[in-house]
C-alpha cells in the first residue's frame, strides 16, 4: 500500500496553501483539526517526519516542528521504537463527532436566558447602520483635534505622576462635571457622587443592577430610546411602557399599567424623538411618587446643551435636591463618538452600594481619556465647543426644516422641539406608506433617517420619521431631501 493511500495527506494542504504564517504552525493547526473532528481518532498512528514532508512539499523539520508542537499541547503521544500517534486521552466522544455535527453546534450554540432576552430585543427593533441625515450624530469635523491633541499629549505626560485611578473615575474629571452641572443644569452634586461610564448603555445597565431584580418593573416613556433594551433585558427587568404627550411622561397612566413600579426611566428635559419637555406640575407629581413609593428616577439628559430656545432646563434632579433622582449624561454625542465616556450623578444613598456593584462587574475604564477630558473641561475649551456647536446646530435646524417645508410641506408635519439634533415630521394624509417601509427604502439608498413607529414598543404609534440635522452641512441635508423626495414619489407611484 502506497504512502498516499495509507494516511489523508490531502487533508493537511488547505491549511498549508491558506495560512501566510509559519508551515509548522499551518500543519499543526490542520492535525489539530483532523483529531478533533474525529478524523483522526485516538491510537491513530503519524506518519514518520521524513515522509510526511515528501509528499506534502515541505521540509522535514517543518513536520518535526508541528509534531513537537502537537505532543505539547497534548494531542500526539510518542511511543520509543513506534513513532507518534494520537493520544489516547483525546475524549472519544469529542474525536468521534463529524463535520457536519461539529458545524452544526458551532451554528447553533446553547446560549444564557439572558442572551437569548438580549436577542429577542434586538430581533423586535434591531439597530440599523449608518447613512446620511443620521439622527443623534455630531458635526465630527467641527470638533477642535488640534486642542484635542494638546490636552491628550499633557495627559500622556501626567498619567505617571497620578495615583491609579479608582473604579469611580478620574477624580480630576468628576470634580469637573459636578461643577458644570451645577453651574450649567442645577444638578446638586458633589465629585463622590459622581460616576464616569463607558456611556449611557453601561450607565443604565449598572443602575438597574443595582435596584431591580428579575422580572421587576421599569417604567419608561413611549415613543422613547429602544437602544435601552439590551441592558434591561440584560437584567430581566420588565419593560412597561408609558404613553408621553406634550407635557410628557403621564404618570397617571403608569401607575394604571404598573402599580408597583420602583423605577422609572425617561428624558423630561426633551423627550426621545418628540422634543417634548416634562411639564413643572408633572415632574412635581413624579418626584412626589417616588419619594412615597420609595421608588427612583433615572433622568436622561442626553443632549440639553443644545436647546437653542432659552437656557438650559433645571433639571430634575435639581428640583429635587437629588434624594430619588440618578442624573446621567454622555459626552459622545456633545463631542465625537469616538469618546466613549459618559456618567452617573447618584444619591448620596446609593454610592456605596454603586460602588459595590460595579466593583463585581467592571474593572474601570482607561484613565488617559479622562484625564484629557477633565483638562479639556478646565481649560474652558470644552464649554467654548459646546457655545460653538450650540450656535452650529441651531443654523442647520433652520435648514432642515425650511428645506423640509418647501419639498415636502403637503406630506410631513414637523413636531415643534426647542432643541436637540433632530427634527421629527409626522405623515399626512397624502403618504401611503408605512415609516418602516420608507426608511427601509431611504437606507438602502444611503440615506439614515429612522421610522418613528420604532420608538413605539407595543401600542401602534403615529407614522412620521426622524431626521438629523447636527452632523451634515447644507449640501448633505440638500442630497439627503433628494433622496426623500425620490423614496416618497417611488412609494407612492
Amino acid at each position: 500500500m502506497h504512502f498516499r493511500d495509507e494516511f489523508p495527506s490531502e487533508l493537511f494542504l488547505p491549511f498549508l496553501s491558506a495560512d501566510s504564517g509559519p508551515q509548522y504552525r499551518a500543519l499543526f493547526r490542520g492535525f489539530q483539526q483532523a483529531i478533533l473532528s474525529g478524523q483522526l481518532g485516538p491510537g491513530s498512528k503519524l506518519p514518520a517526519s521524513r515522509p510526511l514532508g515528501k509528499n506534502l512539499g515541505v521540509s522535514r523539520n517543518t513536520v518535526k516542528a508541528a509534531y513537537e508542537l502537537l505532543q505539547a499541547e497534548g494531542y500526539i503521544e510518542t511511543r520509543h521504537g513506534a513513532g507518534s500517534f494520537v493520544s489516547a486521552a483525546v475524549p472519544d466522544q469529542i474525536s468521534k463527532k463529524g463535520g457536519d455535527e461539529t458545524l452544526q453546534d458551532a451554528a447553533q450554540p446553547v446560549l444564557s436566558e439572558v442572551s437569548a432576552r438580549i436577542s429577542a430585543a434586538f430581533a423586535e427593533r434591531p439597530l440599523l447602520g449608518n447613512g446620511l441625515l443620521l439622527p443623534a450624530t455630531p458635526c465630527v469635523k467641527s470638533f477642535p483635534w488640534l486642542k484635542w491633541q494638546r490636552h491628550a499629549t499633557a495627559a500622556g505626560r501626567k498619567i505617571k505622576f497620578e495615583e491609579s485611578v479608582s473604579r469611580a473615575g478620574y477624580i480630576g474629571l468628576r470634580r469637573q462635571i459636578a461643577d458644570y452641572l451645577n453651574v450649567v443644569r442645577g444638578v446638586k452634586a458633589s465629585a463622590e457622587q459622581v460616576q464616569i461610564c463607558s456611556g449611557s448603555q453601561q450607565a443604565i445597565y449598572l443602575a438597574a443592577l443595582l435596584l431591580l431584580d428579575q422580572g421587576d418593573d421599569i417604567l419608561v416613556e413611549e415613543p422613547g430610546y429602544y437602544g435601552v433594551d439590551g441592558a434591561l433585558a440584560a437584567v430581566g427587568a420588565n419593560k412597561v411602557a408609558v404613553p408621553a404627550d406634550e407635557e410628557g411622561f403621564h404618570l397617571e397612566a403608569a401607575l394604571q399599567r404598573s402599580g408597583n413600579a420602583r423605577l422609572a426611566l425617561m428624558t423630561p428635559s426633551r423627550n426621545y424623538p418628540m422634543g417634548y419637555t416634562l411639564s413643572l406640575a408633572r415632574r412635581l407629581a413624579l418626584l412626589n411618587w417616588a419619594r412615597e413609593q420609595d421608588a427612583w428616577i433615572i433622568e436622561d439628559d442626553y443632549d440639553s446643551e443644545f436647546r437653542f430656545d432659552g437656557p438650559p432646563l433645571t433639571s430634575l434632579q435639581g428640583l429635587s435636591g437629588g434624594e430619588r433622582v440618578i442624573y446621567m449624561g454622555t459626552f459622545s454625542r456633545i463631542l465625537h463618538p469616538s469618546i466613549r465616556l459618559g456618567y452617573l450623578v447618584l444619591p448620596e444613598a446609593l454610592t456605596e452600594p454603586f460602588s459595590q456593584v460595579r466593583a463585581y462587574v467592571d474593572g474601570g475604564l482607561s484613565s488617559l481619556p479622562q484625564i484629557a477630558l477633565a483638562d479639556f473641561m478646565a481649560s474652558g475649551d470644552f464649554a467654548s465647543h459646546v457655545r460653538r456647536m450650540r450656535k452650529l446646530y441651531q443654523q442647520r435646524r433652520d435648514i432642515l426644516n425650511t428645506l423640509a417645508e418647501q419639498r415636502f410641506g403637503d406630506q410631513l408635519q414637523r413636531i415643534e422641539s426647542d432643541g436637540g439634533m433632530h427634527s421629527t415630521f409626522l405623515f399626512r394624509d397624502s403618504v401611503k406608506v408605512t415609516d418602516r417601509d420608507l426608511a427601509a427604502a431611504a437606507q438602502a439608498r444611503g440615506l439614515g433617517i429612522r421610522a418613528l413607529s420604532d420608538f413605539y414598543s407595543h401600542s401602534v404609534g403615529p407614522q412620521g420619521i426622524v431626521i438629523g440635522f447636527a452632523g451634515y452641512d447644507e449640501a448633505q441635508m440638500r442630497r439627503g431631501m433628494d433622496i426623500l423626495d425620490a423614496v416618497l414619489h417611488s412609494a407612492s407611484a
